[in-house]
């Protein structure tokens, strides 16, 4: 199933403004994406995935915290691959702290030593947002960090127990998982909009990387032989 570019761009903004599954539903229904599970696909490329998704954190709190770090990383990743440091590079920050002191002037790489004025630039670059009602609301993260353009989507936000950090000594998540503990705290369907844009000073000017790209994420309740359930996107 084909979408048209023009007619993609409308779906996406659809989703950002709503608030509560029924909606995303509704709309996913309307387009004819919802009901035909030909066109989802395994989050991970493992049946399994269940294994994964459905044991990590025990309580919402933290699974949120855990989106927060990926944020984080994804910040402090821009600015070593805008300097063009890579992971193994003897300029390479040794830690997080390091990471803070040279990318962000942060002394000792201590949020403590800046002052308010400084706190609040700094804290432009993540932004989190709730919305909606008080007993179903949405919970939306912004970040300014490297961002990803459609195609790598699969290898970044859509992958699981891959390496794509665990040899980076400036970042906080290692086991490429964390994005997903928030899933089974996402409602009964396991909503999840992504949505990202490679960061313009990493593009080397092909139109495509220019992009946005976007996708859903959401759980397949078990069939057949199936045990558990299966996350798609």
């Amino acid at each position: 199933m084909v979408i048209k570019e023009e007619e993609q761009k409308k779906l996406c903004l659809r989703l950002l403004k709503s608030e509560t599954e029924t909606d995303v539903k509704r709309i996913l229904k309307e387009m004819g994406l919802w009901d035909n599970e030909d066109l989802w696909i395994t989050y991970g490329d493992d049946e399994y995935n269940f294994r994964t998704i459905g044991n990590q954190q025990s309580d919402s709190d933290t699974a949120l915290v855990e989106k927060i770090i990926n944020s984080i990383d994804a910040v402090i990743l821009r600015e070593a691959k805008v300097r063009g440091i890579k992971p193994d590079d003897p300029k390479a920050p040794k830690s997080i702290h390091k990471a803070l002191e040279l990318f962000f002037n942060i002394s000792e790489g201590k949020i403590g030593n800046l002052t308010r004025a400084e706190k609040k630039i700094k804290s432009e670059n993540i932004v989190l947002v709730a919305s909606g009602r008080k007993t179903s609301h949405s919970i939306t993260i912004i970040d300014k960090g490297e961002g990803q353009t459609p195609d790598q989507f699969k290898h970044t936000f859509l992958s699981l127990s891959g390496s794509n950090k665990v040899f980076t000594p400036y970042v906080q998540g290692k086991f490429n998982m964390g994005s997903t503990g928030v899933l089974e705290f996402c409602g009964n369907e396991n909503l999840q909009l992504i949505v990202s844009k490679k960061f313009e000073g990493l593009i080397k000017g092909f139109d495509d990387d220019k992009k946005w790209g976007f996708t859903i994420v959401r759980r397949f309740e078990p069939k057949g032989q199936m045990k558990f359930s299966v996350t798609r996107y």
